[in-house]
Order: structure tokens, then C-alpha cells, then sequence
């Protein structure tokens, strides 16, 4: 019997990662963390807290990711979460109806098993597909980027509808014979260019300054790993509500590539927005605006 738990002392520390983690607790990769533990009268151990130190590429992978439910930014309880499921194209959908392109990672689902043993101390975790995690950590997808060329076109008007408005100064009355095409219909629509174009504006001077430090920082990012990113156009696009405000749909266009050489066009949503032109508030409508706001 002796030589069995030997053996497989033997065998967990052959494969194990390396030292006890803060709870006394080995893992088998560096990316697990076991910063908690619960045990017995006994003080035999029967619950641990695990945490997985992923990274992701591309990293916008992650903000289709609850990190805190998927124990990444925060540990779980091993007794209420032994199995995470990463679903990277989640919200896939939202995100094509609202921006009128999105991206489409591959694995669409990473599932993450954690189990310990109690015999040798070790704390595993098992990724599915094989091989979706590398042993630093580095969760690497590919990705395809769907376009609704209908929703874009929609965007587009709406942008040159903007710039129209941007262009007028004021309306002013036609003069001589013109004056009979001075409707009250043509007043409105003019009324309401005008509005849009102020929902615009006002989302740019509320949350302009965080969405420029959102991108600033994603920028930090990818030079950390060794990656390209070239912000270009930003595009803030409004529409009114039934309840009279107004929704801002923000995204830019951008570069983005492993170097120079390999430089793709991709667009990255900066948050939905509700603008209020009468209290001139705005207050984030989506999980990336709430984001860009922390």
C-alpha cells in the first residue's frame, strides 16, 4: 500500500506545476491559482476557491466573457462551479443587429473541468477541446468577421444624414417662390436631423474622454504583446426612441495584425448609449458601455 501512494506521489509531482499555491494546494499548470480552501473539524480539506489566469487572442475575445463567472477575475468554489464553460461567440447576434458586423471566434466553446485530489493535494483542470489552452495560459482563436450589409448601409445614411445636419447652420426660410415647399413636414424632418446630431454631440462630450481611454488602453494592450492596433474612424450613430431619447451606437474602424506586414480591417463596438437631450444625461444601455465606464 505504501509503495502505491509513494507511486503516485511520484507520478502528481512529475506532472504537477510547481509549489503550493497561497492555500497549500499544488496545481498541475501555472495558470491555476487556489487562493482559498475550506476544511473539516479535522482539518482535512473539502472545498477549494480556483482561479484561472488566462489571457486571451485576439483579446477582444474576452468581452464576450462574464470573467468574474467564469472564475478568471475572481476564484469559484470548486463545489459550486467544478465545470466553466467559455462561450466566445455569446451575444454574436446583438452585436451584428447593432453594429452591422461582428466577429465569429473559433472554438465557439472552450469547456474547463477542475477536479482535485485529496490523495496527493493536487488541484487539475481539463480544457475541451484539447489543446485550446496553452500551458502559459494563452487561450489563441480564430475568428471570421460577419457583416450585415443591410444594417451597414442603414448605418451609413444615418451618418450622411449627420453630416448633412453638421452642415446647415440654421434653418432658414426659403426665399421668393421657394417658400411654398417650406412645409411643416419638411420643417420636421429638418427638426429632427438637428436633434440627432445634438444626441451625437452630447454622447461625445459626456463619455468621449472614456471611450478614448478604452481604445487608449487596448492599444497598451496590444503593444504589451508585441501586436499592432491603428485606430482610425470613430462613428457615433443615433436614433430616437418612443420614450423621446435618444439610443448612440458607438464603434470604430481599426487595424490590427501580428506586425505591419499583416494588418487586418476589423470594427470594435465602444458601447451603446442612451442620450437625453432634455436632463443631458447618458447613461450606458449595454455591457460595454457599462465596461468603458469602469
Amino acid at each position: 500500500m505504501k509503495k502505491v501512494i509513494w507511486g503516485a506521489i511520484a507520478l502528481c509531482l512529475a506532472g504537477c506545476y510547481a509549489p503550493l499555491n497561497n492555500s497549500g494546494v499544488s496545481t498541475t499548470k501555472p495558470w491555476i491559482e487556489v487562493p482559498a480552501k475550506r476544511v473539516d473539524y479535522e482539518g482535512k480539506q473539502y472545498d477549494s476557491c480556483v482561479q484561472l489566469k488566462l489571457r486571451f487572442w485576439p483579446q477582444e475575445a474576452a468581452e464576450r466573457l462574464d470573467l468574474q463567472a467564469s472564475c478568471i477575475s475572481a476564484c469559484c468554489w470548486r463545489s459550486e462551479q467544478s465545470e466553466i464553460v467559455l462561450d466566445f461567440n455569446k451575444n454574436f447576434e446583438e452585436e451584428l443587429l447593432r453594429y452591422g458586423v461582428a466577429r465569429k471566434y473559433s472554438p465557439a466553446q472552450i469547456t474547463l473541468k477542475v477536479t482535485h485530489s485529496n490523495l496527493v493535494n493536487v488541484t487539475k483542470v481539463t480544457a475541451t477541446p484539447r489543446g485550446a489552452v496553452k500551458n502559459s495560459g494563452l487561450v489563441k482563436l480564430s475568428y471570421t468577421t460577419v457583416r450585415d450589409e443591410a444594417r451597414l448601409a442603414q448605418i451609413e445614411q444615418e451618418l450622411a444624414l449627420q453630416q448633412e445636419v453638421l452642415l446647415q447652420e440654421q434653418v432658414q426660410a426659403p426665399r421668393g417662390l421657394e417658400t411654398v415647399t417650406n412645409t411643416p413636414q419638411r420643417l420636421s424632418r429638418a427638426k429632427g436631423r438637428q436633434a440627432l446630431a445634438r444626441a451625437r454631440a452630447l454622447v461625445q462630450r459626456k463619455v468621449g474622454a472614456q471611450i478614448d481611454n478604452y481604445f487608449y488602453q487596448m492599444n497598451k494592450t496590444y503593444r504589451a504583446q508585441g501586436a499592432i492596433f491603428i485606430l482610425s474612424t470613430r462613428l457615433l450613430v443615433p436614433q430616437l426612441k418612443t420614450d423621446g431619447t435618444y439610443l448612440v451606437t458607438c464603434h470604430a474602424k481599426a487595424r490590427t495584425g501580428i506586425d505591419e506586414a499583416h494588418l487586418n480591417a476589423s470594427d470594435f463596438p465602444c458601447g451603446v448609449w442612451v442620450a437625453d437631450l432634455a436632463t443631458q444625461l447618458v447613461l450606458p444601455d449595454d455591457k460595454k458601455a457599462r465596461q468603458i465606464l469602469q
